[in-house]
């Protein structure tokens, strides 16, 4: 595949080719459009790659460099799995400065798709026009939390985040095919993907064409596609089913041993979604007796006695006796990263400084 072939583009209803696109999204007064521009003048450069910025959700952002060809090859990967065709109208509601936003761009140019680009925001539904008909439209699972009804759309994928088992009973309701892809800026985007609502919704993920999986000796996956150069080795810990599937259990760096016993925190996470309603994450603290003693870290002001009680009590029915927190802390203000993604580590640094153990 040869990234010179794809200069053209229907945005927003209009087909323009090359930098007829970068001035309709340059002259622009609406900053995500000056994004797509500046993806694109990248794009239609000589240069055969691109430098991508890790979210540094999971450790300190990098950029890493991806060859154009790689990212056509993901995105056709995309395109097979859902059968685009050429006219279908996908939504682009994410930040084009972050590899969903940029991969979403060159799925359009590959497909030739009609990209209707809407400024991003954690409520995409409230600037969609009503009359459209989508086939298909990547989001964040918050920019599908509040939404009621989908009927405009048929397909919705979700990345970016873990969904929580709120969301999910949520998405039952909804009528559009909802996806979530497992994937990373190193992979391109998702490189595996579940049905999470309709009859066919599943736990395990399933790989996209030409990709496989392996493990290493600490149950983590192994990644291998046809357009990666190299295996990458994850630090996701998953139960594989076989070489093209696989259940996630969680991250490595966030398994919890506390007092022999592994604990996964983004499963307790999951099983207590619908009982917290601020932001919230599961991490351990250093404890003399059990090594590593398992903690709630909620954001925002502390609740009173009587709440704080419910609360303890919900945990405790909703949950096995090792996953219930030995201690719950509350924190005025997590650290993010610039994708609006919790930094634990960070997070976890702050509060220990300000609250030393003894």
């Amino acid at each position: 595949m040869n990234y010179k072939n794809y200069t053209s583009l229907i945005l927003n209803g209009q087909l323009l080719n090359k930098y007829d696109i970068v001035d309709y999204c340059k002259n622009s007064s609406e900053e995500f459009l000056n994004h797509i521009a500046d993806f694109l003048i990248e794009w239609f450069n000589e240069d055969e790659t691109i430098a991508l910025q890790t979210s540094g959700s999971t450790g300190t952002p990098k950029k890493i460099i991806a060859t154009k060809k790689q990212m056509l090859y993901s995105a056709a990967a995309t395109a097979k799995y859902f059968n685009f065709k050429e006219n279908d109208v996908a939504v682009l509601a994410l930040p084009a400065n972050y590899i969903a936003g940029k991969m979403m761009i060159v799925r359009a140019l590959l497909s030739k798709l009609n990209l209707v680009c809407i400024k991003p925001s954690t409520h995409p539904f409230l600037n969609l026009d009503k009359n459209l008909v989508v086939d298909f439209m990547p989001l964040t699972p918050a920019q599908l939390s509040d939404v009621k009804d989908t009927l405009q759309v048929k397909k919705i994928l979700l990345g970016g985040a873990p969904v929580s088992n709120e969301l999910i009973e949520q998405c039952n309701n909804l009528s559009a095919a909802i996806y979530h892809g497992y994937g990373m800026t190193e992979t391109l985007s998702h490189i595996a993907l579940r049905k999470i609502n309709g009859q066919d919704k599943s736990t395990i993920y399933t790989a996209l064409p030409n990709v496989s999986f392996t493990q290493d000796e600490r149950d983590c996956l192994i990644i291998e596609t046809a357009f990666l150069t190299q295996p990458i080795i994850t630090n996701d810990i998953v139960q594989l089913i076989d070489n093209k599937s696989f259940i996630w259990k969680g991250r490595f760096d966030n398994v919890i041993n506390s007092g022999g016993i592994k604990l996964f925190a983004e499963a307790i996470e999951n099983n207590i979604s619908n009982l917290i309603h601020q932001n919230f994450f599961i991490a351990a603290i250093p404890d003399k007796t059990l090594g590593e003693k398992l903690c709630l870290f909620i954001e925002g002001n502390k609740l009173n006695e009587e709440l704080l009680i419910k609360l303890k009590k919900n945990l405790a029915d909703t949950l096995s006796k090792y996953d219930v927190p030995k201690e719950i802390y509350f924190i005025d203000k997590f650290a993010y990263t610039a994708s609006n993604k919790i930094q634990r580590l960070q997070t976890l640094e702050q509060f220990l400084k300000i609250h030393p153990l003894n």
